[in-house]
């Protein structure tokens, strides 16, 4: 029988060990008090503050030009797509 893990007792460090070894990049993560440090807002005001700057189509069209730019830089070239 499995053991049940409640992640509620598990270290923020040991979650994100976690998410990296699954391959998630996690240098850069947002926390509600980031918002809450600045302004008066409860916690869930922060969380959909955060949420609309993460999925804004300008961030998301600039951290992949980011991405091509670095992996460029870096000698690292894209896949050639299958129609061609």
């Amino acid at each position: 029988m499995k053991k049940e893990i409640n992640l509620k007792e598990v270290s923020s460090e040991d979650l994100r060990q976690e998410l990296e070894l699954r391959g998630n990049y996690t240098e850069n993560l947002w926390h509600v008090d980031d918002v809450m440090i600045k302004y008066d807002c409860t916690s869930e005001e922060a969380l959909n503050v955060l949420d609309s700057v993460m999925q804004s189509e300008w961030l998301i069209e600039n951290i992949f030009e980011m991405i091509d730019e670095q992996a460029e830089a870096k000698g690292i070239f894209k896949k050639k797509q299958e129609s061609e």
